[in-house]
């Protein structure tokens, strides 16, 4: 990503005193240049620029069209290229971009009209995103198939088609589309953005994290782009990587609502639900899910479930699936003195293999002050112990395999809430997770607990003399850990790897 340093930015800042003093054509040759490396903000200013001193230079007008197009601005490039047409001045791509324009500014109709006329991938592709937007999915999917026989530049088309078979829950046509984009503009921003939206459909978030960090660096002020790989990083319990590319977004976006939820989510992970408030507050009338759950919980843990109750109501009333809305409801209600409510609340969830410790408990709480005890052995009936325990080890298990370190991490998590720390593989696991998102100093902890649980068991001491290695922390014990590991279990190829490298270190 370029790194624009405090003189350029000063001087973008100084549009009115004549782009630092450039002349018109080399500030128009500046633009060129940003366009040409994906850099739209920065085009812009110095279109802008030249046009103020003369409205009417074609070369600018055209070029601040294609600009507000790349960043999405349908009615900027609506109205750029109306002038155009005013000047008669129309590119040779004018119905095109007046197509793609309508499209963005909403205008379906119209934008079917205008792209009917190109008979090309790209025109059928616009057609396609028109007829979505008008609820028509048979006739969006008849404009793709047609796109893919029609010449010009098919990726765009192939990238749009893949996410809407996603959609549309064909997962292997999606993939198979997405592959082609990717063949067809292997830097192109909506191949790289349908296939990370695509694997990470499939659990590979590393694959993923590739495509929207290519996305970013290639598309440098993309936001999809950007947020979908802070996203990632989030998931993948990087949040140290994560934390730099959230305050540069909120230098470079402030106020922007999705940029907020990402630093309030940080200030969660930090527990500092006080930060949490104050960061969420500007934005919390905005109708979004996420945004109000994170609301909510950090006014509980306030200690205010008075406020937080109305807003989680109106949440599980429109989300009655989501388990975290009818928990932390099923809390605020007991936390008001309303076992009852609370009662009828959580039960759903009590009773469900899903349910987690902390749900029990609450519904135990809310059976005892309501008089309904009894209802604590049926929730056990219906999902005894066994079966959740054996839900969260397929999950955990499942997220080590895919690498998905912060899914992993709830779960052996949630499992030590059920069984203490009894479990040495339980225990090994979470270290593992916990190491691979940097977290290394409780890793070992969690390693030593499983050793000790378990001394002789090759992979546990591979878990915990790889950490010892690679840390730093303790070289000489991890390498004899690592060995005494090969000699239990020789055939292991990870433990033989881990062994190699800790010995070439």
């Amino acid at each position: 990503m370029k790194i624009i340093s405090r003189p350029a930015i000063a001087c973008l800042a100084a549009l009115s005193l004549a782009a630092c003093g450039l002349s018109p054509e080399e500030r128009l040759d500046r633009a060129e240049e940003a366009f040409a490396e994906n850099r739209f903000n920065e085009a812009r200013l110095d279109l802008a620029s030249v046009l103020q001193e003369d409205a009417n230079n074609v070369a600018a007008l055209q070029l601040l069209a294609r600009t507000q197009l790349q960043a999405g601005d349908g009615e900027g490039a609506y109205s750029s290229l109306q002038r155009l047409d005013e000047l008669s001045a129309r590119p040779a791509d004018y119905d095109q971009m007046l197509a793609e324009a309508q499209l963005l500014r909403g205008n379906f109709e119209a934008a079917i009209g205008s792209a009917e006329a190109l008979a090309s991938a790209e025109g059928a592709r616009i057609i396609a995103l028109s007829h979505i937007g008008l609820g028509e999915g048979r006739e969006a999917q008849s404009a793709f198939e047609a796109g893919l026989t029609m010449s010009g530049d098919r990726s765009r088309l192939l990238a749009d088609y893949a996410i809407f078979m996603l959609q549309a829950g064909d997962a292997e046509a999606a993939h198979r589309l997405a592959t082609q984009a990717l063949e067809a503009n292997e830097n192109g921003l909506d191949p790289l953005l349908a296939n990370a939206r695509i694997v990470m459909a499939r659990g590979d978030m590393n694959r993923a994290l590739g495509f929207y960090t290519t996305a970013a660096e290639e598309w440098p002020e993309n936001r999809l782009a950007i947020l979908g790989r802070i996203g990632v990083l989030g998931d993948l319990g990087r949040l140290e990587e994560a934390r730099p590319l959230i305050a540069d977004l909120a230098d470079r976006l402030p106020g922007d609502p999705d940029v907020i939820y990402l630093q309030a989510r940080l200030a969660a992970e930090d527990g500092d639900w006080e930060d949490v408030r104050a960061i969420l507050q500007p934005v919390e009338g905005r109708d979004q899910a996420q945004q109000q759950l994170l609301y909510a919980r950090a006014l509980l843990e306030l200690d205010l479930p008075e406020q937080a109750m109305p807003r989680l109501t109106s949440l599980l009333r429109s989300a009655p699936g989501d388990p975290e809305a009818r928990r932390l409801l099923a809390r605020a209600q007991l936390e008001t003195n309303e076992p009852a409510a609370a009662f009828a609340t959580i039960r759903p969830l009590a009773a469900s293999a899903l349910g987690t410790s902390q749900d029990l408990a609450i519904f135990a709480a809310s059976a005892r002050a309501s008089g309904r005890s009894a209802g604590i052995d049926d929730a056990l009936a219906a999902a005894p112990p066994s079966e959740r325990l054996g839900l969260l080890l397929a999950q955990g298990d499942s997220a080590l395999q895919r690498e998905n370190w912060r899914a992993a991490i709830d779960a052996y998590e949630e499992l030590r809430r059920w069984t203490g720390d009894r479990n040495a593989l339980v225990l090994n696991n979470l270290a593992f997770a916990r190491g691979r998102t940097g977290d290394t100093a409780e890793a070992i902890r969690l390693g030593e607990m499983a050793h000790e649980l378990a001394p002789e068991h090759p992979s546990i001491m591979d878990t915990l003399g790889w950490l010892l290695v690679e840390s730093g922390e303790d070289r000489s014990r991890g390498l004899l850990l690592l060995e005494r590991a090969a000699q239990l279990d020789p055939d292991n190829p990870t433990i033989n790897r881990h062994l190699s490298e800790a010995r070439g270190g």
